[in-house]
C-alpha cells in the first residue's frame, strides 16, 4: 500500500456492508487510488483516503482480564490447567486470564481464549501505548488501558478476526480494526510569497486580488504578546530542525517506529510547527504565531500515513509529558473508541486540542475534531471564503485560513501549503497567544476566548461551513480578562509602596510554598531577586 494518504481512499464508510479483510483493503485502496487519480478534474487528494492495519487488530479486555502467555503444554496441561486436548497451545502463545475468578472458572476460560485466539490468528498482544498513562485512575475509567494490538499471522484476515474475538463474551469487550488516516494537507501552488493569514492587505494570490482585513489580525495580537515558552505538542510526522525553530524543539517521541528520532518523514510536520512558532521579527523567512513557543514533537504517523492506535498513544504520551495544547493536524474515519478515549483522557488532563476538520468537501468532519473535547478548525482562503476542501458539518467550531500558506520545509526552505492541516495551527497558536497574554485562564476559557472572538462568515450565527466564523486573534485577546499583575500584591491595580511592604515584611523562607504571593520568582524564598522584580514595576 502506498505510503501518501492522497493515494489511499478511505474505507470506513463501507465497513459495516462489506466485511472486507486486511488483504481485501489493501487491494481496494490501490484501485481506488488509480481511478482518482485519472479524474481530469477532481484532486486525487480529496477522495476519502485510509483503509486499516494489515497486520493486527484491536482488541479491549473486559474489566479485571489481563493477557498472558502459555509458558507450556504437558500430558493435555496448559500452565497448570487440565486443558481441552483439542487446544494444542504451544509455549508462548497469547491467552487471556479472568482475574478475581475461581480457579477453575479462571482456567476454564484462559482455556477457551487460548483456542479462540489461535483460531482467530492472533500470535502475539501489545499494549498500544509507548508508556502507560501516567493517570491510571482516570486511564481505568475510561478503560484505556485495556486496549491491545492483536498481531495477526501473515495471511490472516482482519475482519473476521475481530468476529471472533467479539465472541469471547466475558473476556474482551471490543474488537476493531484500526483504522488508517493521514496528515489534513492538500497540494499547493509555489508561486505564492505572501502570509495572507496573518495581514491580508489584498494582496494577490493565485490571481485572485485577497480582501483587505481577512486575516486572523496577528500583527495587532503581537503588539499585545509575541507568546511565551509554552509547551505545544504537536502530533504529526516530526519537525526537523529548521532554524526559525532554533531551540524550541524539545526532546520527543516516534510511536511508530518506537524511538525518539523526530525528523520530520513528510514534510508536513515542519509546515505546521512553523505557522504555530516560527521566531518573528528576525529579518528572516516568516513569522509563525507564537514566537517564543516550545514545540514537543509526536511522531505517529509512518511515512504520511498512520493508525487510530499509534494516535491515541502519542496523546496519552504528551499530555503526560507536560503538553498543555495539543495540535493536530490530521484526518481518520473509523472513529475507534480507543482514540475517543484517549481524547478523553487528555481532556481530564486539562489539554486544549486543536484538529482539522479533514479534506474530503463533505459532511463527514474527520477524527478528531469530530469530538467535542477538541476545537474543530475548518479552512478558509485569502477572500475569507471557505475551501473547496474543507469539510463542514455540525462539528465545525471555527474556522481560519488554510489556502496556500506559507511555512516551513525541510532545515533551511519554505514552502506553501494548503489544507485544514494548516488551518488548525493557526487556533493553536492563538491559543498560545491568549495563555501568553494571560496565563491564569482556564482551558476552557481560552476555547471560549477563540469562538467569541471569532469574525461571523456564512449565515449569521454559527453553522456548518464556518462554525462561530473565522479566527480573529487580536479580538480574542480584546475581550480577555487582563492578567493579574503578580507584584500588585495588595490586588488594588497599583504598584505602591503598600506592596513593598507586605514584602518586606514576608521576607525569608516561605511557610508555604505555594500560598508565599511575595515570592515573585517561585524560589520558596523572599528575597533580593523579589524586591527588585517589584521595584522594576514599580
Amino acid at each position: 500500500m502506498s505510503s501518501d494518504p492522497i493515494a489511499m481512499p478511505r474505507t470506513s464508510r463501507f465497513n459495516a456492508s462489506f466485511p472486507l479483510g486486511c488483504a481485501s483493503f489493501a487491494a481496494f485502496a490501490l484501485v481506488s487510488a488509480a481511478l482518482a487519480q485519472v479524474a481530469p478534474n477532481v484532486p486525487a487528494n480529496l477522495v476519502e483516503v485510509g483503509g486499516h492495519a494489515t497486520d493486527h487488530i484491536l482488541i479491549q479486555l473486559a474489566s479485571g482480564v489481563v493477557p498472558g502467555l502459555v509458558p507450556g503444554v504437558a500430558s493435555g496441561v496448559v500452565s497448570g490447567v487440565a486443558a481441552d486436548p483439542t487446544v494444542g497451545a504451544a509455549k508462548g502463545e497469547p491467552l487471556l486470564r479472568a482475574v478475581g475468578r475461581n480457579r477453575a472458572a479462571a482456567d476454564q476460560l484462559a482455556v477457551t481464549s487460548a483456542r479462540a485466539l489461535r483460531d482467530a490468528g492472533v500470535i502475539e498482544l501489545r499494549s498500544i501505548f509507548v508508556e502507560p498513562p501516567r493517570d491510571m485512575k482516570t486511564a481505568r475509567a475510561l478503560g484505556l488501558d485495556r486496549w491491545y494490538r492483536a498481531m495477526l499471522a501473515p495471511g490472516r484476515d482482519c475482519a473476521t478476526a475481530a468476529a471472533k474475538l467479539r465472541r469471547l463474551t466475558g473476556l474482551v469487550s471490543r474488537a476493531d480494526l484500526d483504522g488508517e488516516g493521514g496528515l489534513a494537507e492538500i497540494p499547493n501552488d509555489p508561486q505564492f510569497t505572501t502570509q495572507y493569514a496573518l495581514r491580508n492587505t489584498g494582496q494577490v494570490i493565485g490571481g485572485v486580488s485577497g480582501l483587505v482585513g481577512a486575516d486572523i489580525g496577528a500583527t495587532a495580537a503581537w503588539n499585545v504578546t509575541h507568546g511565551n515558552n509554552m509547551i505545544i505538542a504537536v502530533l504529526d510526522s516530526g519537525i526537523d530542525p529548521h532554524g526559525e525553530l532554533a531551540g524550541r524543539i524539545l526532546p520527543g517521541i516516534n510511536v511508530p517506529d518506537g524511538n525518539d528520532i523526530t525528523l520530520d518523514e513528510c514534510n508536513h510536520g515542519t509546515h505546521v510547527a512553523g505557522i504555530i512558532a516560527a521566531s518573528g521579527n528576525n529579518a528572516t523567512g516568516m513569522a509563525g504565531m507564537s514566537w517564543n513557543a516550545r514545540l514537543l514533537p509526536v511522531v505517529v504517523v509512518n511515512g504520511c500515513t498512520g493508525f487510530e492506535a499509534n494516535v491515541a498513544s502519542g496523546l496519552t504520551w504528551a499530555v503526560d509529558h507536560g503538553a498543555r495544547l495539543v495540535n493536530m493536524s490530521l484526518q481518520f474515519y473509523a472513529f475507534n473508541p480507543v482514540f475517543l478515549q484517549a481524547v478523553q483522557y487528555a481532556n481530564a488532563q486539562g489539554a486544549l486540542m486543536v484538529a482539522a476538520t479533514g479534506n474530503n468537501s463533505n459532511g463527514n468532519v474527520a477524527a478528531p475534531a469530530k469530538w467535542n473535547e477538541t476545537i474543530a478548525v475548518a479552512a478558509t482562503d485569502n477572500l475569507d471564503q471557505r475551501a473547496s476542501f474543507s469539510n463542514f458539518g455540525p462539528e465545525v467550531d471555527i474556522a481560519a485560513p488554510g489556502v496556500n500558506v506559507w511555512s516551513l520545509s525541510g532545515t533551511t526552505n519554505y514552502a506553501f501549503k494548503s489544507g485544514t492541516s494548516m488551518s488548525a495551527p493557526h487556533v493553536t497558536g492563538a491559543a498560545a497567544l491568549l495563555w501568553s497574554y494571560n496565563p491564569s485562564l482556564t482551558r476552557d476559557q481560552v476555547r471560549a476566548l477563540l469562538i467569541a472572538g471569532a469574525k461571523d462568515l456564512g449565515d449569521p450565527g454559527t453553522d456548518s461551513f464556518y462554525g462561530a466564523g473565522r479566527l480573529d486573534i487580536a479580538a480574542s485577546i480584546a475581550l480577555a480578562p487582563p492578567p493579574t499583575i503578580p507584584e500588585d500584591l495588595d490586588a488594588n491595580g497599583v504598584i505602591d509602596a503598600r506592596d513593598l511592604a507586605i514584602l518586606l515584611t514576608s521576607w525569608g523562607a516561605c511557610l508555604n510554598c505555594d500560598a508565599c504571593p511575595a515570592d515573585l520568582d517561585g524560589s520558596c524564598t523572599v528575597g533580593p531577586a523579589d524586591l527588585a522584580r517589584l521595584l522594576s514595576v514599580w
